[in-house]
This record gives structure tokens, C-alpha cells and sequence, in this order.
């Protein structure tokens, strides 16, 4: 069965109060075609372990994917959170692990971990959440990162074990999704590079006894022709460019493979069928920039072709936001069904 996630920023920077928040989070609760909504992290914006919570309590089905920085919290606090969320959330829950790409970002909020190791201390990280989340009796740790005594926790995650998922292009990243993701999250690629990467991860996670699943991230442009599909690209496309500065694009002090991955595809504006790399460039290589433009024939034989190579998953929005449009819902739910 094919899932569909999307993303939500919960607080716009304009809005200083709930109500918006809480129209989006009831829209989304409402989709009949939405699994997962992706609910990210920067030092910046609003703290998503305020915004989830809320957002959870608010409704029935809505499931959020909470962006998570091994480092802002020691990974027993972080264990005990996602336990108690997961139980109040009835087994709702996903952690999206983000060791994180800028510098500048993580010293923000006092991480001055080399690059070089941050991947090294999320591998300790996550074996002792895993380990506060499934061992029955308490336990020690000694390791590099991290030193806890008498470990234990009183209330378990629902499900058991709260699902991780992770992305990240480099061998360290590509090693620890091996060890540890139980979905690995690809931003949008054409189907050569997409292939590639998910024989790489399968092969390392193989190696682990593990087996892996596969997100693929996508803004979709959907037309009743090619040309009305191309209007709705080209008019995000011109709102970017004039916006000066609104809209969300990588900063210049990501050093990561990914964001590096991702530029290395502009040089060409159209790729396969209907891979579009317009936005990627002007974004600077923003995650989630990439795009699928064309008619829904066009789009869904894309698709199909990754679901061929492996993908699982997309996690889909629209425009120059990048946000979820109940106008996608119909195409997702036949999507969904020629796609399983």
C-alpha cells in the first residue's frame, strides 16, 4: 500500500494566536488520502513539541511526523517525551531524526558538535532511546556522547518501539538510516538517482538484518493540460522570486551532501518525463523544492515508475509554500488506489 504524508508549519511568523493553526491542523484531520503530516524543526520557528501535542489533541486521525535533533535533549529525556506522546497520541506518533545540515542553526541553540560527529553521537543517541524503550529492567550507559545511570521509564510508547524516520545523503547518514531508520526519507530525485540511492541504503541496512522503506518528497503541479499545470509552476515560481526573502530556502551555511545532491540537478531545468528543478535553484537547494509538473496521467505514471524503484511513500505539497491543498485529495485517492 502506497502512503502519502505532507508537511505543516503550524505557526506562520505573522500569527500570534491559534486559530489558523488549528483551521489547518482540522483540514488536514479531515483528509481521507493524508497518513502522516511531516511537523519540522529549525531553531527558529515555533517548538514542535508545543505545536504536536496541540495539534494532536485537536483531532482523531491526524498523525504527525515530529523533526527531532539528537542534542537539544539527553536521549533519555527524549525517550520519556516520545513515550508519553506516543501513548497520549494512541500510537499515533513518528520521529523524524534531523542531525542537521548548518552550522549556524545547531550553535544557535548551543550545539557546537563538529559535522564530522554529529551522525557518530546519533547512532548512540538513538541505541539508548531505543534501549530506554524496550528494556524491562533498568540499565547503565558509558558511552562517547552520553553516561546515565539506572535507566528506566514507567510509561512505554504504544506501538512499542515510536517509529524513526531520517534522511541524509552521506555515507555517515546513509550508516546510521542503516542502523536505526524504519523509513529513510529521499528528497526528490529523477528516477537514475532515486534508484541508485535506494539500491545504497537497501544494501546497507541489509547489512544491519534490517530491512528499510522509502519517502520521496514532491511539490505537485497538477493541470487539466500540460500548459494550465506549467502556469500554476511558472506563477510559484515568479511569487518566490519577488518574495525578497518570505519564503523558505536553504541558508548558504549548509554544508550537506544533500543540499549539494539537490543543486547538482539544476543544471538542467526538466528531467524524465515531468521532474522539474526550477524552484530547487531559486531555493538554493531547499529540501522539498523539487516538483513533478504535467497533466495527472503525466504525474501518476511518474510516480508509478517510483514506486517501481522502491518508494513506499511521498510526501507531497503545492506552490510557492510548499503546502497541503485539499485540491490534491482527489488525485492522491486515485493514486492510492491504482498505486498499491
Amino acid at each position: 500500500m502506497v502512503e502519502f504524508f505532507t508537511g505543516l508549519q503550524p505557526l506562520e511568523p505573522s500569527e500570534t494566536g491559534p486559530d489558523e493553526m488549528i483551521a489547518r491542523v482540522r483540514e488536514l484531520d479531515r483528509s481521507e488520502v493524508i497518513d502522516r503530516v511531516l511537523v519540522g524543526y529549525s531553531s527558529t520557528w515555533p517548538h514542535n513539541h508545543a505545536t504536536a501535542p496541540f495539534a494532536l489533541a485537536l483531532t482523531e486521525k491526524f498523525s504527525p511526523i515530529v523533526a527531532h535533533r539528537p542534542g537539544v535533549m539527553p536521549p533519555v529525556a527524549a525517550a520519556r517525551y516520545f513515550a508519553t506522546l506516543d501513548v497520549l497520541a494512541r500510537g499515533r506518533l513518528a520521529i523524524n531524526v534531523v542531525v542537521g545540515g548548518s552550522d549556524k542553526d545547531l550553535r544557535r541553540e548551543s550545539d557546537s558538535l563538529p559535522k564530522s560527529e554529529r551522525y557518530r553521537r546519533a547512532v548512540e543517541y538513538l541505541d539508548v532511546v531505543r534501549r530506554t524503550w524496550a528494556s524491562p529492567e533498568p540499565f547503565d550507559h558509558r558511552g562517547e556522547y552520553y553516561t546515565a545511570d539506572a535507566v528506566k521509564i514507567l510509561t512505554k510508547p504504544a506501538q512499542g518501539q515510536v517509529p524513526i524516520f531520517m534522511g541524509g545523503e552521506s555515507a555517515d547518514a546513509v550508516d546510521f538510516g542503516a542502523r536505526h531508520a524504519d523509513l529513510y526519507m529521499l528528497w526528490g530525485e529523477p528516477f537514475a538517482g532515486t534508484k541508485e540511492r535506494v539500491e545504497r541504503v537497501t544494501a546497507a541496512a541489509e547489512g544491519h538484518g534490517r530491512n528499510m522503506r522509502f519517502s520521496l518528497s514532491l511539490r505537485l503541479f497538477l493541470g487539466d493540460t500540460d500548459d494550465d499545470a506549467w502556469a500554476q509552476a511558472r506563477a510559484a515560481e515568479r511569487q518566490i522570486a519577488e518574495g525578497s526573502g518570505r519564503f523558505l530556502r536553504s541558508s548558504s551555511t549548509d554544508t550537506s551532501a544533500g543540499r549539494q545532491r539537490a543543486l547538482a540537478l539544476t543544471d538542467e531545468e526538466l528531467h524524465d518525463d515531468c521532474f522539474w528543478t526550477g524552484l530547487t535553484k531559486l531555493l538554493g537547494g531547499f529540501a522539498n523544492s523539487q516538483a513533478l509538473v504535467g497533466t495527472e496521467e503525466r504525474i501518476l505514471n511518474t510516480l508509478g515508475t517510483y514506486r517501481d524503484l522502491g518508494v513506499d511513500a511521498f510526501l507531497v505539497t503545492t506552490g510557492a509554500e510548499a503546502a497541503w491543498d485539499p485540491g490534491l485529495e482527489s488525485f492522491l485517492a486515485r493514486a492510492k488506489k491504482e498505486l498499491a
